[in-house]
Formats: C-alpha cells, structure tokens, sequence
C-alpha cells in the first residue's frame, strides 16, 4: 500500500512539474510590426508566455525545423498559414484573421503630410520607396496605390527605390535617403506616438492586409486556448493593438 502511494504521488508531482514547465514555455512567435502591441498585451493577459519575434520565414524555419517553441503564431502574410496548414503544423480551425493593418505613405518630414497629399496630386515628390510587390501583402497593396491614374508617379521613374520589404523602405525613409515610402502604421509608432507625417490611404483602394493568430502548438491545453481566445476576441487586448496603429477588420 506504502509503495502505491509513493507511486502516486510521484505520478502527481510528475504531472504537475510537466504543466509549470508546459506554461512556462508557452511562446507567442511574431512578426516585428506587432512587437508595441504584443508586450503590452502580455502585462494583462491571463496565461504567462514568452515572446519571439522574426520575420515569417525565420518563423517557419524554427517550427519546421524545430529551433524553438512556437505555441502561437502571428503573421501578416497569408503565405505562413497556407505553408503550416501543408505541413501540418496546424489545422483550419486553429487560424483566424483578427487585426488588418492600414497601408501608409509616410515621411520622416513632419510638414510633407500634414495637411493634405498635394506633393502627390502636384507631382512633387522627390523620390519614393516601394517594396517588392511579389514578396509581402504591403508590396502588393502598395503596388496597387501606384499603378492607379490617381498617383502619378512616371515623373519619378529613376527616384523610385525598391526593397524586399516593409522594414527596408521605412530604414530609407527614417533615414531620410528617400522622402516618402508604403508602409504600415504600425510601424511609425514610437513610445505611443507616431513620427514624421503620413498619408492614410483609403482602405477601399487596396487588398486588406490582415493580420493572422496561428494556433501551432498541437495541442488541446487549456492555457492555450485561454491565450488564443484572449488575443483575438478580448476588447483589453485589441485595445493595444488598435494602440499601436492596428484596425479592426
């Protein structure tokens, strides 16, 4: 009977160091653009976890390759759940659009767009940047603005400067090499705040570029499905994420 009871016992104490170390590990992997949103969401939310952020390829290399915990995931390219879905990392059910961030041109001049867009309606501009349309949703939105009559941009053809992504064109701009570049409005925001001035384009004249919460942990645990539901239907928590330049979709 004595022996029975050690053995249960250690069973318990087994289980109970396996589900501190379950939560202990429970990790949100997400892209840099929600970093401001994503840390204060983890001051208030109910389930401790830790945070990653990279880019979507270094995101998917870490779980297919398994570099690291990833129990949820946000990504702003659809191209992530498509890939995780194929390789099974996750199923239909576990993914859900819950933020789209707007698309931006933005300035480190403080006076370019604050007050109307009549440097783009008076062809302007000094030079622009773009990201690569093929690459990211933002290049592709982006690409979307300029190839309409309604933004004249042949007068630039040798001023226009082209990168893989969002970061690149907003390092060219905050370092002022190119005066006005697409990118999103999270990605201007500094201590609450967004810098220099922007043009906040109609979200009727490009594709939505929705942000979406990824459940990869293969698993059923409880603190999971808390955190999962937290982030994506709790007012506290989307209230940070509109904080920090996010919409709702």
């Amino acid at each position: 009977m004595r022996k029975k009871s050690i053995q249960l016992l250690l069973a318990l104490v087994s289980v109970f160091v396996i589900s501190k170390v379950t939560a202990q590990e429970l990790t949100v992997c997400a892209v840099p653009q929600t970093y401001s949103a994503l840390e204060a969401v983890k001051h208030k939310a109910p389930v401790k976890f830790k945070t990653f952020y990279a880019l979507e390829d270094e995101i998917l290399s870490r779980i297919n390759n398994n570099n690291g915990i990833c129990s949820l995931v946000i990504s702003s390219d659809e191209k992530l759940p498509i890939l995780l879905l194929r390789s099974n990392q996750t199923k239909t059910d576990r993914l859900k659009p819950f933020v789209k961030a707007p698309l931006i041109l933005w300035s480190k001049d403080p006076t370019l767009f604050a007050n109307n867009i009549d440097v783009i309606k008076n062809k302007k501009l000094k030079s622009l940047g773009l990201p690569n349309p093929h690459l990211t949703p933002v290049g592709f939105a982006a690409k979307q603005i300029v190839s309409k009559k309604t933004f004249p941009s042949e007068y630039l053809k040798h001023r226009i400067y082209r990168a893989d992504h969002e970061f690149q064109i907003f390092s060219f701009v905050a370092n002022q090499s190119v005066q006005a570049g697409f990118v999103t409005k999270p990605l201007i925001y500094k201590d609450g705040h967004t810098t220099g001035s922007f043009w906040n384009i109609p979200d009727d004249t490009y594709d939505p570029i929705f942000y979406y919460l990824i459940d990869t942990s293969k698993s059923n645990s409880h603190s999971i499905q808390v955190l999962f539901n937290y982030i994506y239907a709790n007012g506290q928590a989307l209230r940070h994420f509109y904080e920090y330049g996010f919409e709702p979709i």
